[in-house]
């Protein structure tokens, strides 16, 4: 969104209805298309757009730089870690085509409940992250999470149940 003086005027009417309602978004965000479930805080420099929409739970904290894009439902009591990257669509990968000109392919994201998501993750479409689960620092997440796991790497593999 462009950084007009009237766009800054909308962007600080809704962070003040939202602030009355437990959701802190600090400087510098970009939020489109967000339904907060409860209270929330957002650092600065984030980037959060729903196509068509992203969910956000109770009790939600993300870090400093983070981008989150596509259909995503965050759970309550979720942490993420700064320049965390949650992005629910891709390119299309045809060999017949220009792979940009392709339709982009999209799958929406879950993140479960009491989900911490360390610094520097990826987390790609399609993916559920069951409840209970932590993400190690820089993984990349390609496929599902079961709950109560720990998980880091590149790709994210289980290192550990949670007990």
């Amino acid at each position: 969104m462009p950084k007009s003086f009237k766009n800054k005027i909308k962007y600080f009417i809704k962070k003040t209805q939202l602030r009355s309602k437990g959701v802190v978004i600090h400087n510098n965000c970009i939020f489109e298309k967000v339904n907060f479930k409860g209270k929330a805080t957002i650092e600065p420099y984030c980037r959060i757009v729903g196509e068509p929409k992203i969910i956000i739970g109770d009790h939600f904290y993300a870090n400093a730089g983070c981008h989150f894009l596509g259909e995503i439902t965050f759970g309550d009591d979720v942490l993420i870690g700064p320049k965390t990257v949650i992005w629910g669509r891709d390119h299309g990968t045809k060999i017949d085509g220009l792979i940009r000109k392709q339709t982009k392919v999209d799958s929406p994201i879950i993140i479960g409940n009491n989900v911490w998501i360390g610094a520097n993750v990826t987390i790609l479409k399609g993916v559920k992250v069951g409840d209970n689960s932590i993400i190690g620092a820089g993984s990349v997440v390609v496929k599902n999470i079961p709950k109560n796991c720990i998980v880091a790497g590149n790709p994210a593999k289980i290192i550990k149940e949670r007990k």
